[in-house]
This record gives structure tokens, sequence and C-alpha cells, in this order.
């Protein structure tokens, strides 16, 4: 089984910038890079982040019906969930459940909004591979994304709790799920947190673990985001893992195996989003 995370950047319409450069980031140039990108590996479950409702529709009319070398057809659907949805491949999996929540404004104890523009959110679904009748169940989220450094000119007092706070609430949600339908659990998503941070920490005290720990074969140790924005794109240096901040957690794995942790890294996907897509083959 084939799991993906991808932040696609919420970004419509081309900017003074990209234009000045000769290029051009509005959706309908950026999304088809997307979506290359996504069938050449052919996920079971895509987990998305920051996609508006243009890059949605734009996707699913690529992705809705893809036929395959063996003449078979990959039909892809899209469970609505905000900034936060969810893709799937209807032709192998039947969809049981699913929920969506997206997180308040407020951090107990500390001030302000930790909710830019009601984008930061959670979809989950609970799904069945249509031959074998097994479960898995997977949430996609977008966690709040100022710094808690004091010294980093994006700076917010209360952002790393907040995200403590979000994945938590995430956390307790797919405990749930779990535990109703006795199967694997899965939380993806940019979570603006390097695997060391207090949010990933609380996940990890709560018995979720980054599957990055749990591959048994190739792991990829880049950080996974590179310069992309409305000022203009790079192709930047990989960094390392532990500067990466999308990550995928994993609970209740039983007798499951991740083989495998990887991130798509072609040069034609530097201008589509600021987020290289992140994958996991996984044993079921």
């Amino acid at each position: 089984m084939l799991l993906m995370s991808n932040n696609q950047w919420k970004c419509d319409k081309n900017t003074e910038a990209w234009a000045a450069a000769g290029e051009d980031c509005s959706a309908e140039a950026r999304v088809p890079l997307m979506v290359k990108a996504y069938l050449e590996v052919m996920p079971d479950i895509l987990g998305l982040q920051e996609v508006s409702r243009r890059q949605a529709k734009i996707m699913m009319e690529l992705m809705s019906k893809v036929e395959l070398p063996d003449g078979t057809v990959a039909d892809y659907e899209y469970v609505s969930g905000s900034d936060t949805p969810i893709v799937y491949r209807r032709d192998k999996l039947k969809l049981l459940e699913s929920g969506f929540f997206r997180f308040t404004e407020s951090v107990p104890g500390f001030e302000g909004s930790f909710n830019n523009g009601e984008t930061k959110s959670y979809a989950w679904g609970v799904f069945e591979f249509r031959d074998t009748k097994k479960k898995i169940a997977l949430l996609s989220t977008h966690l709040w994304y100022k710094s808690g450094n004091p010294e980093s000119a994006g700076y917010q007092a209360g952002s790393n709790e907040a995200r403590r706070y979000q994945l938590m609430q995430a956390v307790c949600r797919m405990n749930r799920v779990i535990a109703e339908y006795e199967c694997p659990g899965i939380i993806m998503g940019d979570l603006n947190a390097n695997i060391n941070s207090l949010a990933l920490r609380a996940a990890e005290e709560d018995g979720w673990t980054d599957v990055y720990r749990l591959a048994k074969g190739f792991r990829d140790e880049t950080r996974g985001h590179h310069y992309c924005n409305p000022k203009g794109y790079r192709r930047d240096t990989g960094g390392t893992f532990e500067q990466a901040i999308d990550h995928i957690l994993a609970k209740n794995l039983g007798n499951c195996t991740v083989e495998s942790f990887r991130r798509l890294t072609p040069e034609y996907f530097d201008k589509a989003s600021d987020h290289y897509p992140l994958y996991i083959e996984l044993s079921i």
C-alpha cells in the first residue's frame, strides 16, 4: 500500500514576480505538475494540505479516472476537508466513514490567533480494501506555522504549544477511530515542526511513531521543502531530515511493516510547491 502526503501551496493566481521572470504560479500551471508527480507513484491514499477549491477542481479533473498500462482504470475520489482533503483510489478502497475539524483560533493560556485564515484543520477517513476487507484509518492535517523561537522574525509566543495542542486534538480523534475499527492509524501532513519538537514528542509519548524511524528499506534523509513562494522559486540543497516539517506518524500497526520512506523530488516539481511529496510503502 502506498500512502502519500503533500502540501500544495495554496496559490491560485500568477504573481507579478513570477510573471516578470517569465514563469507562472497559477493553479492552472502548477496543479498538472503535482498530478504528474502523484501519478508517478499512484498512491492508494493521498493526504493533502493548502488545497484551494480551484486547485482541487483541476486536480480531480486530471485524476478522476486514470488509465493504467494494463488497461485497468485507477479511479481517484475526493474526500472534502477544506484545506486538508484526502484523495483515495475508489477502485481499490471503500470509504467507511470520514470527518473534518477546523482548529480554533485560540489556544488555552496564550493570546492571539493560531489559525491564519481558518486554514489549519484536519480531515480523516476509514478505508477498507475491497479485496481483503482489511481496514486503515488516515488523517491529513496542517498545523500552525509561526516560529516558537524568540530570535526568529516570524516568532509568535505560544506557537510551539499551539502545534502540540492542535496535533493532540488530531491524535485524540484518531485514537478513538482506530479503537472503534481495530485498525492501523496514520496521521500525515505539514506539521510545521521537526521530529524533536514539542508537538511530535507529545505524539510519541501517546504511542505514535514517525514512520521515518520504522522504515525497513530506503529512508530519505532530506528535509523535503525548498524555496517556492509568490516571489519565485529555486532548487535548494536537500538539507537533513532533522529539518523536515512534513511527517507521517503511525500507531497500532500490528503486523504491518513500513517498507520505505521516500520523497519525490524531480526538478519539474520545484515550481509546483515548496513541499515535495512524501510517501511510504506499507505492507498490510
